[in-house]
């Protein structure tokens, strides 16, 4: 490769690390949300079926909704709590969400030292190779952005770069309606903002 082909690839390579980040800082967010979600849920019902077990039956019919027996309640909370532990175990968001962390991490790291090269000016052939390879161990060993969730997340990535530059230029504009204007213009326009 020439000086300008490898600049060009380097700026690919920084581009869609920096995409890549966004995609998997998204994932790694919303299933740490739902990992916590699931596990809250077990806590609550937990408390709630420990309360019934260990009160006394009076106060366990006020700890009964809909007037039901409070045995059939309890049971009920039973199945649930014991469903949504078959869930944890099935879904793993947690590990899910580690893993796309992990993933981040790598292409942070690509994304940061393409940066610092392009930024030097002077395309160093082992620092260019070293950033080739590590952008291939990223690609290789992180975990895939699942493709359903590709154009979203590119969207998601699309939009952000966007607002950061509208908030460069205009720092104390409100991002709500920085966004509600780059849809109008994008969706209803049919141009870039």
């Amino acid at each position: 490769m020439n000086g300008e082909d490898t600049r060009d690839e380097l700026q690919r390579i920084r581009r869609v690390s920096d995409m890549l980040c966004t995609a998997h800082a998204g994932l790694r967010d919303r299933y740490s949300r739902l990992a916590l979600f699931l596990d809250l849920s077990v806590l609550g019902l937990s408390t709630w079926l420990v309360a019934l077990a260990f009160v006394e039956p009076r106060i366990g019919v006020s700890l009964t909704p809909f007037g039901m027996d409070s045995q059939i309640w309890g049971g009920l909370l039973a199945t649930c709590t014991f469903f949504l532990t078959i869930v944890q175990l099935k879904t793993d968001w947690k590990g899910r969400s580690d893993a796309h962390r992990r993933t981040l991490d790598l292409y942070a790291e690509v994304k940061r030292e393409a940066g610092y090269l392009l930024a030097s000016g002077a395309l160093d052939d082992a620092a260019v190779r070293r950033v080739l390879a590590r952008y291939d161990v990223a690609s290789a060993v992180g975990i895939a952005v699942p493709e359903p969730d590709f154009l979203p997340q590119k969207k998601r990535h699309l939009v952000k770069v966007e607002l950061s530059k509208r908030l460069d230029t205009l720092p104390g504009s409100s991002l709500m309606l920085a966004r509600l204007r780059l849809w109008w213009l994008n969706s209803i326009r049919g141009r870039k903002g």
